[in-house]
């Protein structure tokens, strides 16, 4: 361990302890006085500390006042009330309310009753699904420390890590979990795994020098130990400069309780129907009155018909029945491995034009792996292909040997993993994958000695006993060491390089091809470590840096965190749906270039990314021209990918943000959709997302994607189905008066209120609520990955949707009333029933018909959807149940029909699924469609 940096001066510290709350107060911020840019005895220097001693007991009491508990707080969120009244204030809802209220003031207590049990089902839905998302914070506060070692009063102290001050002396192993932000001032071999914070896979070598640059990102400030982070190896000491929320946890805290929660696309569209059909209900229950009261009927009478159009107007099952499909989306999601956390999320993803995805879990297999070895004789790739022969096959067993006996990581169950440092658990794994595992060589080649790694030498170097046969290696010498590390420091202290398993003299044309291969290695994004060996005749009686010399080059292994097989075939699937992927990272643009490129998120051409660093310097109109045409930003802090996702979201696009890390969780709560890793995602992560990867698989969003957009399709055949039909029952509703007004002569009068409200109401409720279920689970109709994700502009009516919506509704209605009509001139007493039960089955046919857009039905059929036949025939038995029951017949004020009339009704209702038919042969012809669904021409994103 280097030699402790000396504190500041015996006077200066006793002049400090002795007014610790007036220098507490007249601190600066610590994260303000960047203290990874700044040295060691300066920063001791400011605060007041001896790292020998520590601070004094009185002083940590007075910066306990000032700075408050090391720990995250809690900003008061949505209350249980506020989420409850955002349910009841939505639109869909007060135009419920208004109903019911109309009814009750009419003394209509059955249909008050029914459209207040359908506002309490949907509020209560929506208020469990709200109130389980205000959690984040909650799991954040999971990753305090319980307790520390420090050092205070020259003694060691294990405290609460809550009680810890800026200023504290605190001492870092392997296994800690670090507790605060901390300016590193000793270091031995000292790695810390900061993943969750920064992106990177990679554990991190910890100095103590200062590090220049106020702009530095944070996976860059190697003299730092972050609050949350894990030490993997060594150990170290530093002085604590930031607790609580000033602390880059604490800063991740902030941004994440600083990001509204977003409307979701399907919310605003729902909410633009809602308030649609606000006006137009309005409007026209009025002209219905207006026409009754010019008429002479009274104004009483001309209320209760006010309160029909209304009811028929509103869509009452639309709020209940999109939350049940939405949920039955997620149970499908679910078997694919998306667990659904908030339901509109379900929709959302089928609107999704760009996923940002960040690299490591989740592109990636966030374990290092040795992909590729270069030897003195040559380059072998390790991640297939062909074995390699001649002289590559004789160098591979000593390197792998080596590799992994000079590493201090540990097999794990299996021989797929390791326990300990991820780059020495690489090299055992690869040695153990390639028929040589460590527990076996070591029984051959015991360790006896060792020099550890440092910051200075760059390498570290292990001593056997040699008590067997040496892996490659034809001399058997007593004893031999194995060193390990940069390529360029080995270099320097080779003499010998292995070739073809013999040692050769390290020349400067084999020096000249050891330095390509490892340029290449490193220009691919891979770490590279050199291994070594030297013969030695005895056992070293001290173990010194003399050692390293005089070595003998077998040559170097390249690895990287491997991107998961499947992802390839996911991010072309992305490109074929018009969704662009982005890579946001914080992990070496090197390194990240690799493997946006391997995946095709980047295109061969692609030789830059966008750093952290320069986001600092864009703005406005500028970032968002960048985030347009770049597909990896490397480096980023959490607030970078916070702008990230707001440019573009200014651009119009539906922003995926999936993540595994801390780090990761306010955008993904910022974005239109925020997917969380199941297996390596933290609680923080899972609590901020919409959506939980149960797999941590990249592929499992493209398939989350396109069970998105059946959704929305689904959703979108039922609006159109329901306003539709609820069209029809309003144009009867309009026309019989109109007709009666036009015709004040004619036997037209008992036609103003052609339906009851009761009957309407049960037709919204057993058309809209039972058969909207059956098209809610509709299955996908084709291509429906090929073509371009629906625009946030565009609406539910949107291409040509509203025309079918009206000319359906306009047949449904006429359909319906002139069968009425014309058997109400006949005398038949039974009329309104006819009416009645001609819609029922008209909608009927209508739900087997809106199943598609363009495809025909009988090209569909209707046996692909199970359900919805079965809830076709129910609707069909409830709506004979209410013609043929007496006591349900009663309360609807129905009459049982003759066997023609109903034939009548059936009949007259099937012209709805002809004329549908009809209009869907004539859409395909004039747009040339053969097969019924339009090509789709959709260009892969451009990419820097």
């Amino acid at each position: 361990m280097p030699s402790p940096t000396r504190g500041p001066s015996p006077e200066a510290l006793a002049a400090s302890q002795d007014a610790p709350a007036a220098l507490a107060a007249s601190q600066p911020a610590p994260t303000a006085l960047a203290a990874h840019s700044r040295e060691v005895a300066e920063v001791l220097q400011e605060l007041g500390v001896d790292p020998q001693v520590g601070l004094t007991a009185a002083r940590v009491e007075a910066l306990a006042e000032v700075h408050g508990p090391n720990e995250l707080e809690e900003r008061a969120g949505r209350s249980v009330f506020a989420i409850l009244w955002e349910q009841l204030t939505a639109t869909m809802v007060l135009i419920l309310v208004g109903a019911g209220v109309l009814s009750l003031f009419l003394s209509k207590w059955s249909e008050a009753g029914a459209i207040f049990a359908i506002v309490v089902l949907f509020a209560l839905l929506g208020f469990v699904q709200e109130y389980r998302a205000e959690r984040a914070m909650a799991a954040l506060k999971k990753l305090a420390v319980p307790s520390v070692r420090v050092r205070r009063d020259g003694k060691m102290l294990d405290v609460p890590a809550r009680s810890l001050v800026p200023g504290d002396v605190v001492l870092l192993e392997a296994g800690n979990v670090v507790p605060a932000d901390c300016r590193l001032f000793e270091v031995a071999s000292l790695r810390v795994q900061e993943a969750a914070l920064t992106g990177e896979s990679e554990a991190v070598e910890k100095g103590q020098g200062a590090v220049p640059g106020t702009d530095v990102s944070v996976g860059d400030r190697v003299n730092m130990a972050y609050m949350g982070t894990v030490v993997t190896y060594g150990r170290g000491a530093g002085v604590v400069v930031a607790t609580g929320m000033r602390t880059e946890l604490g800063h991740v805290a902030t941004l994440l309780q600083r990001v509204a929660d977003e409307t979701t696309p399907l919310q605003k569209r729902l909410d633009r129907v809602g308030k649609g059909l606000a006006v137009v209900g309005v409007g026209i229950a009025a002209l219905v009155a207006l026409f009754g009261v010019l008429r002479g009927e009274s104004l009483a009478d001309m209320f209760l018909v006010a309160v029909s159009v209304a009811v028929a107007i509103v869509p009452e099952g639309l709020p209940a029945v999109v939350t049940i499909t939405l949920a039955l989306g997620a149970r499908r999601m679910l078997a694919r491995q998306a667990l659904i956390r908030r339901l509109p999320a379900v929709e959302t993803l089928g609107s999704v034009s760009v996923i940002c995805s960040d690299k490591t879990g989740t592109l990636t297999q966030n374990r290092m792996t040795v992909t590729a070895a270069a030897l003195p004789g040559g380059r072998v790739e390790l991640s297939g292909g062909e074995p390699p022969a001649g002289e590559l096959a004789a160098s591979l067993p000593l390197l792998f040997a080596a590799g992994a006996l000079a590493s201090d990581a540990e097999l794990g169950e299996g021989g797929q993993s390791a326990v300990g440092d991820p780059t020495e658990g690489a090299l055992v794994v690869a040695a153990a994958v390639h028929g040589w595992p460590k527990k076996e060589l070591e029984v051959a080649l015991p360790r006896v000695d060792e020099l550890p790694f440092d910051s200075v030498r760059k390498r570290m170097t292990t001593v056997h006993a040699v008590h067997g046969d040496i892996p490659g290696l034809t001399e058997r010498p007593p004893f031999v060491a194995f060193t390990k590390g940069s390529l360029d420091g080995l270099l320097d202290a080779s003499t010998h390089a292995f070739l073809g398993g013999v040692k050769v003299p390290l020349d400067g044309a084999l020096r000249a091809r050891l330095e390509a291969h490892n340029a290449q290695l490193a220009s691919e994004g891979k770490r590279v470590l050199g291994v070594a060996f030297r013969p030695l005749e005895a056992r070293p009686e001290r173990v010194t840096p003399e050692l390293e010399t005089g070595l003998v080059l077998i040559g170097m292994l390249g690895m990287i965190d491997p991107p998961r097989p499947e992802v390839k075939l996911a991010v072309a699937t992305c490109r074929r749906a018009g969704i662009r992927p982005i890579m946001i990272t914080g992990d070496h643009p090197l390194t990240a270039l690799a493997i946006a490129r391997e995946l095709g998120i980047a295109t061969p051409e692609t030789t830059t990314a966008v750093t952290g660093s320069e986001l600092e310097h864009m703005e406005g109109e500028r970032l968002r021209e960048i985030v347009e045409t770049t597909a990896v930003f490397a480096r980023v802090s959490p607030e970078h990918k916070l702008r990230i996702v707001e440019a573009l979201q200014a651009k119009g696009h539906v922003v995926a943000m999936t993540g595994d890390g801390v780090n990761d969780a306010p955008a993904l709560k910022k974005a239109d959709i925020g997917v969380a890793m199941g297996i390596t995602g933290t609680d923080v992560t899972k609590e901020a997302g919409d959506v939980v990867l149960q797999d941590d698989n990249f592929a499992t969003i493209v398939a989350a994607v396109e069970e998105g957009r059946v959704i929305f399709d689904n959703i979108k055949k039922f609006v159109k189905f329901s306003i539709a039909g609820n069209l029809g029952k309003v144009a009867v509703m309009i026309l019989a008066p109109v007709l009666a007004l036009l015709l004040p002569k004619s036997p037209l009068g008992e036609l103003v209120v052609p339906l009851l409200p009761l009957q309407l109401l049960w037709l919204n409720l057993l058309t809209d609520g039972l058969l909207g279920v059956g098209l809610g689970v509709d299955p996908a109709e084709r291509r429906v990955m090929r073509r371009a994700p629906i625009a946030t502009s565009a609406g539910i009516f949107s291409d040509g949707a509203l025309g079918d919506v009206i000319r359906t509704g306009l047949v449904i209605g006429t359909v319906a009333l002139v069968v009425g009509l014309v058997h109400f001139q006949q005398g038949n007493p039974d009329w309104q029933t006819m009416m009645f039960t001609t819609l029922a089955f008209a909608q009927v046919f209508q739900a087997v018909a809106v199943r598609s857009t363009k495809d025909s039905v009988f090209l569909r059929g209707v046996p692909h959807n199970g359900t919805l036949l079965g809830l076709c025939g129910l609707v069909v038995a409830l709506q004979l149940s209410a013609v043929y029951v007496p006591a349900i017949g009663g309360f609807l004020g129905a009459e049982p029909l003759q066997a023609a009339d109903l034939f009548v009704c059936f009949a007259a209702s099937a012209l709805v699924l002809v004329f549908s038919e009809l209009e869907k042969l004539w859409h395909r012809r004039r747009e040339g469609d053969d097969d019924g669904v339009p090509a789709s021409s959709i260009e892969p994103a451009t990419a820097r």
